[in-house]
């Protein structure tokens, strides 16, 4: 059936300093030019969020118009991350002539959360959960960065599992008694000695760290957080740009190495840089295509329900 109303992007992110509003073009014939119409939008409840009159030309027989919504209530507040209905309502009779859905992702705690998961107090040495949170912080950062310089095919669905992963780690350590988190990084430190003052681990300690104790763990959240928001699949361009943040946010934590300050040493460094990022590369297109295994063998949640708490 035809719908006189379109999303231009089907998708609305929450930023702490911007949004990605919703927009919507309006094209219907008028059958009567002194039928008035609104745009209204719902919430999974039906509960109203906002409504907004349409004016048309009274010398025309079409109309045709934008709206943008700004993902705020009518009580001017930013609404909660979820799937929201947009109607066009003939007010003369309240009819209901048409509805499309859109999606909605409120991403302003995911830094938040991992900042205080750093400031959080586990029962294991402090240098090695600051230095693992450093780098999920700077993850997050980038891939969220991407995320309002619109770089994702699918960005609700990017935005979502970004937010659900971090989550999923704040539930883990919250449940201290039982974190998987925190047991690797117990056992980590059993075998390898830290002193509090350390703030970086060496090359080879990181790639360990990283690699043999963390990344199944990470694999297995970052599929419930798929599984969560109802997808078990990205697209090859998602994918890539996910990798490709990985690789600018692990990079830096691996530049361990001091270079004599030199030709010779400029150009070991630009050596030694490339066959990093290339592994990192290589090891994290392996790991997201197995946490994407792993979804598929998940039963899959309702995207509608995400909450970002």
């Amino acid at each position: 059936m035809y719908c006189p109303l379109k999303i231009d992007n089907n998708h609305g992110l929450i930023f702490s300093s911007s949004i990605t509003p919703i927009s919507v073009t309006v094209n219907i014939e008028l059958k009567n030019k002194l039928n008035s119409y609104e745009i209204l939008i719902l919430d999974k409840n039906s509960n109203e969020i906002l409504r907004k009159s349409l004016r048309s030309d009274e010398s025309n027989t079409l109309l045709e118009t934008s709206f943008t919504w700004d993902l705020k209530s009518k009580s001017n507040s930013y609404v909660e991350s979820g799937c929201y209905i947009i109607s066009l309502i003939d007010t003369s009779n309240e009819l209901k002539c048409c509805s499309i859905e859109c999606k909605v992702v409120d991403t302003r705690n995911i830094l938040s959360i991992t900042r205080s998961l750093k400031r959080s107090t586990p029962n294991i040495p402090r240098p090695l959960f600051s230095i693992y949170f450093d780098i999920i912080e700077d993850i997050q950062g980038v891939i969220l960065e991407r995320l309002k310089n619109n770089r994702f095919e699918e960005p609700y669905f990017v935005a979502c599992i970004t937010a659900c992963f971090i989550q999923e780690m704040a539930d883990d350590i919250q449940n201290q008694s039982k974190s998987r988190i925190l047991d690797l990084m117990a056992e980590f430190q059993s075998k390898n000695s830290m002193s509090e003052k350390t703030t970086r681990l060496s090359l080879w300690a990181l790639f360990d760290f990283l690699i043999n104790y963390m990344s199944d763990m990470e694999d297995c959240l970052r599929a419930n957080a798929m599984a969560k928001c109802g997808q078990c699949h990205l697209t090859q361009h998602d994918k890539a740009q996910i990798v490709s943040s990985l690789v600018l946010a692990i990079c830096p934590h691996c530049k361990t190495i001091i270079f004599p300050n030199n030709v010779i040493g400029s150009i070991a460094e630009k050596i030694i840089e490339g066959i990093i990022k290339f592994g990192i590369k290589y090891v994290s297109t392996k790991h997201v295509n197995k946490s994407i295994s792993i979804c598929q063998t998940l039963p899959l949640g309702n995207s509608c329900d995400v909450v970002i708490r």
